[in-house]
């Protein structure tokens, strides 16, 4: 009876066992599934777009003009056909298979008999194919970053001219026959730069003169520094975070890809030992995709966080959904989109701003998505304005009532009128920009229309900043063409409105003046990444803009403005060395080194296969100004987003910053290192901590070192930075 029992017992336990250990599974199983839903997602948009003859990334899009050319049934259709499939080809990265193809065409097909329309646009795909292949062999390689940039120096000419100088002879013809063709004759310059013949062996009639075409004072070119420390890559369009992720002081790099197959890259600061690929022991290898990132804080740790966007100007094809990644603090993240509520959003989306606009002690924020009108006139992918409560994300939108049900481009938090809360500048693409002003009782309205700051119509790129060190800060936008023809006018003079940069100069009052013109900043640039910063240490803010636009003939260098104590902005592009010709995306500013000047990152690339380009770290060449480095520690806002700091210096000239990221394409650190020019004692600082009305004073502080500032601490303390060793 008791051995029977027994056995029941055990019988029981097993199955008791069984069934508890599958409900256990079965629920880790589901813990597991839910924590990797985002992952999922997005994995499976990266194979559907592989998959697809989606125009940019879609590795069928060939077999359609294939398909084309096989049932071609006359002349025309034929030839048609071949320039589609030489362009596909092109787009994948297959250059050769382009290369024979347009040959084909051009050599043994009857071009003779085309019309003048046709032949135009032959010559024009065989140019670019030219073009693009030369750049292939002799840019895209390590160290070859320098040959691609303008005015091409000399003694970093094309050393594979074969395919440089087919491109030459197709522009010169199809320059006879389309003599107008301004495209045609800015690439015929810029074909000219690469093989050294710039500017004597171009046609007088046919010459563009180049702005800063001048060598001289080599000290102050910035180099490429990123295959000797340990970052060498060749990636698409895509996003920047240089920023300290461990607490050490020393700024880290951790970058996206538009690609939405490419992983996720982060490099670990080591100084002297430059940077450590950390990737795949961070976990952000498995993060795919992201035309943007962007740094916050959205738990108040003190540790930077990532945002990523995806999804930009894929329309439909863009509903991926965003990711936030949280900073653990050992160098290594976790995805919580789906555990703070922003996983049900799949909205095309490149651009977000975090701040805390309700003055609650944490970081809210706003997402910029691409709006669009469906064939219903329903609006699709409208923005959204979340609130960070208890570290969720809700969406308050609809009753707060900043809304932009248009398309999106860049946002920017930031006080204009200096009433102490957040106001939020919002940059459309092809319709009106927005500054909503925050009323102070969860309401916003938008003012742009009565201030008038609603231009450039078509808007890019944004921000706040305090140009001119006035205490007000100014707003900058800018211009984007799709396309580059209006950027090559403005070389030559010609500016249309709707496409330039422009700046709003704070009056102090509440209203502003666009000043882009006084400032000598009134150009066209196809201006993607974008950002700035003081790049010379003399207490100025100076921009770098990247350039370019999704199609192979965006061919038009980045550009770097010095700002003149803040009276105007001066052309110094290729003085410093700065002029790419690849398209700029993310772009963002930190003191890598600890020498105390700024250095520059840029993820580099387009957004076809073929388009991509080796990312670059510039390395600031120094100067003889002064500057002081500061690392704030706030209360609520560890990372003290929204504190002003004011230096007064003993000859009572005063240098402002605001600690922010920077622009809306590309974050720089938050370690504040300011440029004072020959200020050599500091009578004061002030810190006008965000939602804290007690300015903290310090006095008499010592120049060219990094201190620590805490929140109303009265006291700094001099950093004496170590890789590894955090700072508390």
């Amino acid at each position: 009876m008791i051995n029977r029992q027994y056995k029941y017992y055990v019988l029981y336990s097993l199955i008791t066992i069984i069934v508890l250990s599958t409900i256990y599974l079965g629920l880790n199983y589901f813990n597991i599934s839910n924590n990797n839903f985002v992952l999922d997602n997005i994995n499976s948009y990266c194979l559907n777009l592989k998959n697809s003859s989606n125009k940019y990334v879609g590795i069928k899009q060939s077999e359609i003009w294939e398909a084309k050319l096989k049932n071609a049934d006359d002349f025309f259709n034929s030839w048609f056909s071949k320039i589609g499939l030489a362009n596909s080809e092109l787009q994948l990265g297959n250059f050769q298979n382009s290369v024979k193809i347009i040959e084909g065409v051009l050599e043994k097909d009857d071009f003779s008999n085309l019309d003048t329309t046709s032949k135009i646009v032959t010559l024009q795909t065989a140019a670019l194919i030219y073009i693009k292949t030369a750049e292939y062999e002799n840019c895209v390689i390590p160290g070859g970053s320098i040959i691609c940039q303008l005015p091409a120096d000399n003694e970093y000419k094309h050393k594979q001219v074969k395919y440089t100088k087919k491109a030459l002879g197709i522009l010169n013809k199809l320059i006879l026959l389309d003599p107008g063709n301004l495209k045609a004759r800015w690439l015929l310059n810029t074909v000219h730069m690469s093989l050294g013949t710039y500017p004597n062996e171009v046609d007088e009639n046919l010459l563009i003169d180049i702005p800063g075409n001048n060598f001289t004072e080599q000290n102050l070119k910035f180099q490429d520094i990123s295959i000797e420390s340990g970052i060498y890559n060749v990636d698409l369009a895509g996003g920047v975070i240089f920023d300290d992720f461990n607490r050490d002081g020393y700024p880290d790099i951790v970058t996206s890809s538009w690609n939405p197959c490419s992983s996720m890259k982060f490099y670990l600061n080591n100084g002297q030992d430059g940077f450590e690929d950390l990737s795949d022991d961070s976990g952000l290898s498995r993060q795919l995709g992201g035309l943007n990132i962007v740094s916050t804080d959205f738990n108040n740790d003190g540790f930077i966080d990532i945002y990523i966007m995806r999804g930009g100007w894929m329309s439909k094809e863009g509903e991926m959904i965003n990711s936030l990644l949280k900073n653990n603090g050992d160098l290594t993240f976790s995805d919580v989109t789906e555990k703070v509520g922003l996983d049900k959003y799949s909205y095309p989306s490149q651009s977000s701003a975090w701040g805390d606009f309700d003055n609650d002690g944490d970081i809210d924020f706003y997402s910029c998505n691409e709006s669009e009108i469906d064939e219903n006139l329903n609006t699709q992918y409208p923005s959204h304005l979340f609130s960070n409560v208890d570290g969720k994300f809700i969406d308050v939108s609809k009753f707060m009532f900043p809304k932009n049900e248009r398309y999106c481009k860049s946002v920017d938090w930031g006080d204009y009128d200096n009433d102490g809360d957040l106001d939020l500048f919002v940059s459309n693409y092809s319709e009106a920009n927005r500054l909503y002003k925050n009323l102070g009782n969860n309401q916003f309205i938008d003012v742009a229309p009565e201030l008038n700051i609603t231009n450039p119509l078509f808007s890019f790129t944004s921000w706040f900043w305090d140009y001119d060190n006035d205490g007000d800060l100014d707003i900058f936008s800018s211009g984007y063409e799709y396309g580059i023809d209006k950027s090559i006018h403005s070389y030559l003079g010609n500016i249309d409105a709707n496409y330039s940069l422009k700046v709003y100069k704070n009056k102090g009052n509440g209203t502003f003046i666009e000043s882009s013109e006084v400032l000598d900043l009134n150009k066209v640039h196809s201006v993607m990444g974008a950002n700035y910063g003081d790049l010379n240490n003399d207490g100025y803010k100076d921009i770098y803009l990247g350039t370019g636009y999704p199609y192979i003939d965006s061919i038009i260098p980045n550009t770097f403005y010095l700002n003149d104590k803040g009276k105007k902005f001066v052309d110094q592009t290729h003085l410093y060395g700065l002029g790419h010709l690849q398209k700029g995306h993310g772009i963002a500013f930190a003191d890598f080194d600890l020498d105390g000047d700024l250095d520059i990152f840029q993820q580099m690339g387009g957004f076809y296969l073929s388009d991509g380009f080796t990312n670059l770290l510039y390395e600031n060449p120094g100067n003889q100004n002064n500057w002081i480095g500061i690392y704030l520690v706030g209360k609520s806002n560890k990372i003290s987003v929204g504190t002003k700091i004011n230096i007064i210096c003993n000859n009572d000239l005063i240098y402002n910053s605001i600690v922010d990221n920077g622009a809306s394409f590309g974050s720089s650190s938050f370690i504040r290192t300011i440029g004072i020019d020959d200020c050599d004692n500091i009578r004061k600082i002030e810190i006008d901590w965000f939602n804290n009305p007690i300015i903290q004073e310090i006095s008499n502080v010592k120049i060219n070192q990094y201190i620590l500032i805490e929140e109303l601490n009265k006291d700094y303390k001099k950093i004496n930075f170590k890789i590894g060793d955090r700072i508390e």
